[in-house]
């Protein structure tokens, strides 16, 4: 495990052991990993190493190789009151001053928050995953199931979370409307996104029920688009296994992976429903198994012809660490995604995947 610690410091320009003190009195606790991907799909797909539906377009098959999904992050504490991440990877596209993905692959911000603890209430100031995301079932395709029954994304909030006891949580956020890195639908309607969830712990079993709602602006007509999210989630390990999954319905949910990136302003909102099951089988601590179901199903009712109207992802992986300090998996994943006065379409995909942790 030294050894493998000593490598990835090395490879990550540190000459500083991996726990460090400032001036300030804070506490810096170096993480991350080197992950590198192999990917076959036998059906064109959508988005480069991303998979998430399987694209309208011809019989396309891809052969992918990249190690952009690495990570880093620092882990930032102050006693027991201050705490703080700092987490990303390089899986970003420079944005263009109009918002769309540009040809650069760069740094990408995941986390950058704060957060101080006064009695049983903790505030957060800063980006991380939305209050309304779920347990997120381990994939090694980086997009999990996104546009596939997973609602989930990061944005800058300000959030607080009230622990009363009976081992319950109750969480307010006030949160950046578009997880969009620039000024777009979101940010022109100048109104922010409000979020919140209810957590209760039973057991070791974990059961929440979270909602979001929202308002988005077109920059072209000036139309509104509501933006609303229920959804239930729960988390029940019985070792070996552990079962997880999320319910959800909602409207607009672009910004939440869900309703198939589908948007409707004024009276065409677009309705969702949909969710996952997740089943986790870890019988030694360095092997594990995945088998996961998730699907996304927005109303036909608003969809623009040749529009995406239901995907669904079934993956199956497996997981092992070697060396104490090596991961190495395997996925294998179906996506189905339904077009609206076109084929529907499949896609097997094939993921090889080789870590370093450190």
């Amino acid at each position: 495990m030294r050894k493998c610690l000593l490598c990835a410091c090395i490879l990550a320009g540190a000459v500083q052991p991996r726990s460090a003190m400032a001036g300030t009195g804070v506490k810096a606790d170096f993480y991350g990993f080197i992950k590198t991907d192999f990917i076959y799909s036998d059906h064109g797909t959508t988005t480069n190493e991303y998979r998430a539906y399987a694209a309208s377009g011809g019989q396309d098959r891809a052969f992918r190789a990249s190690a952009r999904g690495t990570r880093i992050g620092v882990n930032l504490s102050s006693g027991t009151a201050v705490n703080g991440k700092i987490e990303a990877d390089f899986l970003g596209l420079t944005d263009s001053v109009g918002g769309s993905a540009g040809l650069a692959t760069d740094l990408r911000l995941r986390h950058a928050y704060v957060t101080v603890k006064a009695g049983k209430t903790e505030f957060l100031a800063g980006q991380t995953y939305y209050p309304i995301t779920p347990d997120i079932p381990e994939t090694l395709n980086d997009y999990y199931l996104a546009n596939s029954g997973d609602l989930y994304y990061r944005a800058p909030q300000l959030r607080v979370t009230y622990s009363p006891g009976w081992n319950l949580k109750l969480i307010g956020a006030v949160v950046r409307p578009t997880s969009k890195l620039t000024d777009a639908e979101g940010t022109h309607s100048a109104l922010p996104g409000v979020q919140g969830k209810i957590e209760k712990t039973i057991g070791t079993a974990r059961i929440s029920l979270a909602g979001a709602a929202g308002v988005w602006k077109s920059t072209a007509t000036q139309q509104t688009a509501d933006i609303s999210a229920v959804a239930a989630a729960f988390n029940i390990p019985f070792p070996p296994f552990t079962l997880s999954g999320e319910a959800w319905t909602g409207r607009n949910l672009y910004d939440f992976q869900g309703g198939l990136t589908n948007v409707g302003y004024g009276g065409k909102a677009v309705a969702a429903s949909g969710g996952y099951l997740a089943l986790k089988f870890k019988p030694r601590d360095d092997l594990w198994f995945d088998l996961i179901y998730g699907v996304d199903d927005p109303s036909n009712l608003n969809i623009a012809e040749k529009g995406k109207t239901r995907n669904s992802t079934a993956l199956v992986n497996a997981i092992v660490r070697v060396y104490g300090c090596v991961e190495t998996g395997l996925e294998i994943s179906e996506l189905a995604t339904d077009y609206k006065g076109e084929a529907d379409r499949a896609s097997m995909n094939y993921q090889l995947t080789v870590k370093l942790l450190f």
